[in-house]
């Protein structure tokens, strides 16, 4: 695909529903835009496929409601992969056969890997990724018509692991779920430690399956190691069933809290009283963060008023996916897979994370990483992550030179 060397000048969100609202008469006789995707519905990751599909959806809602995109209605055709790679490229190959403009990614890592590689890629779809964080994604494997609203393994961690050289901790144990997402971060996670920490030392590395329902041998094996620090990356449905079973055990009070994983809205709101309260942990888009701007607190009273819930991060980045398309479509002034890649590649687009750039070598979205400690909070009614840091972009971003070293 060829690059252009120059600057656009871009579109931002309220002026691309100000547009989009001028062409509402005509909208609904035009050709639809037909958006696609075969989503983790089923399966281990279903929570997270399930909370962004409400926020995929939500945003389509909000694009028809002015008119579309460039006069044209945008429909939304999915399918069900049940966390499962195969499953996922032979949907998200059939859904984009009788044309489709913008596929959005599975959830899992390892699927998104795979239909990036096997459909986006060699179909020349643009495919936008919500949520996977497999760091090969954008650099081992990436291909020019996918981009990540997700910051990856190398940012999550770079920024984790400079939060946490700062303290005093030697022995790390890791519990981190068993795929390649997984796999991708805990690689990561031991060599910034290494670099930034050289007298650090993992103790123990535990790797249970995805969507296991019995952790007690982890725990066990952990708690023996007596570690200043356990570094985790279970989340969403297999962090409830693990909090539960670590509570049982009194496990956060014997490592003194000093435990670290990743979190969103939903799963904070599902822990309930199950949440280990004081423990650290990092998020994508928290939205009691987020609603300190006017236009992410205006998608945040809307998504609530329209679901009943608040947006948990997965929702609000597959918004963003959405809206960011429709931004570069409009910019382009076309569908068409180069133009809207090369508007993508150059310019800024309003996220609710702010307004954020792409990567030209990558296709990364230049996003932070928010941590901060879990806490109750009575305005919300459910545990959220009080947010203490919010590392940059330009703390995390991997270099073009370190891009193309993993291209190699």
């Amino acid at each position: 695909m060829k690059r252009l060397s120059f600057p656009c000048a871009g579109i931002s969100l309220a002026g691309l529903l100000l547009a989009l609202s001028s062409t509402m008469s005509c909208a609904q006789d035009a050709m639809p835009i037909r958006i696609v995707g075969s989503l983790d519905l089923s399966g281990p990751a279903s929570d997270l496929g399930e909370q962004s599909l409400a926020g995929i959806q939500f945003a389509i809602d909000s694009l028809n409601k002015h008119g579309g995109v460039l006069g044209r209605p945008v429909t939304f055709d999915k399918q069900d992969n049940g966390t499962n790679p195969q499953r996922a490229i032979n949907q998200a190959s059939a859904l984009v056969q009788p044309g489709a403009s913008l596929l959005l990614s599975p959830t899992s890592s390892g699927s998104t890997i795979a239909v990036s590689k096997m459909v986006s890629g060699k179909l020349k779809v643009p495919m936008c990724v919500a949520i996977s964080a497999a760091e090969e994604i954008t650099m081992k494997d990436y291909q020019p018509y996918v981009f990540s609203m997700a910051p990856t393994t190398y940012m999550l961690m770079r920024a984790v692991t400079t939060r946490l050289a700062k303290q005093s901790y030697k022995r790390y144990a890791l519990l981190v779920p068993d795929y390649a997402g997984g796999r991708s971060a805990a690689t990561r996670f031991k060599a910034f430690l290494k670099e930034m920490n050289p007298q650090a030392q993992i103790v123990v590395e535990e790797y249970p399956k995805l969507g296991a329902i019995d952790y007690t041998a982890s725990i066990n094996k952990i708690l023996a190691a007596k570690p200043d620090y356990v570094w985790a990356q279970i989340y969403g449905a297999d962090l409830v069933t693990f909090s539960k079973q670590a509570n049982a055990l009194g496990f956060f009070k014997q490592i003194n809290n000093h435990f670290m994983t990743v979190v969103d809205a939903n799963t904070l709101k599902i822990l309930g009283d199950d949440a280990p309260l004081g423990t650290e942990a990092y998020q994508y888009a928290p939205f009691n963060y987020l609603e300190k701007t006017p236009h992410a607190k205006d998608f945040v009273s809307q998504f609530k008023a329209h679901t009943g819930n608040y947006p948990s991060d997965w929702a609000s980045v597959g918004y963003d996916c959405v809206m960011t398309w429709a931004q570069a479509v409009t910019t382009a002034k076309s569908t068409q897979s180069d133009a809207v890649m090369r508007a993508i590649e150059t310019n800024a687009f309003d996220l609710l994370r702010g307004k954020v750039r792409f990567g030209q070598y990558d296709h990364e979205a230049e996003v932070p990483v928010y941590i901060g400690k879990m806490v109750k909070s009575a305005q919300y009614g459910q545990p959220v992550l009080d947010i203490d840091e919010v590392v940059a972009a330009s703390i995390t971003r991997p270099s073009k030179a370190v891009v193309e070293e993993a291209r190699k």
